[in-house]
């Protein structure tokens, strides 16, 4: 794992303990009491989201009182609703949530925040200003560095590219796509193929690949929006 990654989760766990935990002779943001618990709501699973958990769990060993709750939707909008509801009714003191698609969840997550509930949004966003802290990269300037690239290759001589998007209505699809096309636009001789969902999924990617190559001709590039699909791309 990168170590700009690493980084990320430590920053998320850090600023959790941040928000709840207060030392001797501090002031606190939400108050002071003797255990705090803290909700978290992935959106789907995998190693990275392991990493994710491994390093929350981290961060409670160097603060006392402090416990966590997960829960993981696997990629289901309507099912992480229905987990952020009840872990708000559950009783949290902070909500950690990477939401699964930008519109869906915004409801759910504005009546936490209205609740009084702090909420830090981690990798995703929502369509909505109601969170205390958002922690993640900045997806349109991967779309954008990924879209350089290609025009550095084909910009002049032209070529037909393929891409491959993450999850239909998450906010890093929507990102790294607009700045990826906010680049390639620019340049009349390179020609989008096909762009095909594939939520972030190796097998998926591979589907969306084989059906592309039996409608359209030469292809010069796939763009993929993680490594997973790129994997699966390629098969």
């Amino acid at each position: 794992m990168k170590l700009t990654t690493i980084l990320r989760l430590f920053g998320c766990a850090a600023a959790a303990a941040s928000l709840l935990s207060c030392g001797n002779g501090s002031d606190c943001i939400f108050g002071s009491k003797d255990n705090y618990v803290i909700g978290i709501s992935q959106c789907s699973e995998d190693s990275w989201r392991q990493k994710l958990k491994e390093e929350l769990e981290m961060a409670t060993y160097f603060n006392e009182g402090v416990s966590l709750r997960f829960v993981s939707a696997n990629d289901d909008s309507e099912l992480q609703q229905r987990q952020i509801d009840s872990l708000a009714e559950s009783g949290i003191d902070l909500l950690i949530v990477s939401p699964n698609q930008l519109d869906l969840l915004s409801d759910e997550i504005d009546k936490v925040y209205d609740a009084g509930i702090p909420v830090i949004l981690f990798d995703r966003k929502t369509d909505s200003g109601k969170y205390t802290a958002f922690i993640g990269g900045d997806n349109y300037e991967v779309g954008r560095v990924m879209g350089n690239y290609v025009a550095s290759l084909f910009g002049e001589t032209g070529g037909n590219i393929v891409e491959i998007q993450g999850l239909k209505g998450s906010s890093p699809t929507i990102d790294r796509h607009r700045g990826f096309m906010d680049v390639v636009s620019k340049y009349p001789k390179i020609h989008v193929l096909a762009s095909r969902y594939a939520g972030w999924l190796q097998d998926e990617a591979r589907v969306q690949m084989d059906s592309i190559i039996s409608k359209v001709g030469k292809i010069d590039c796939v763009y993929a929006q993680n490594d997973r699909m790129a994997m699966g791309a390629r098969e």
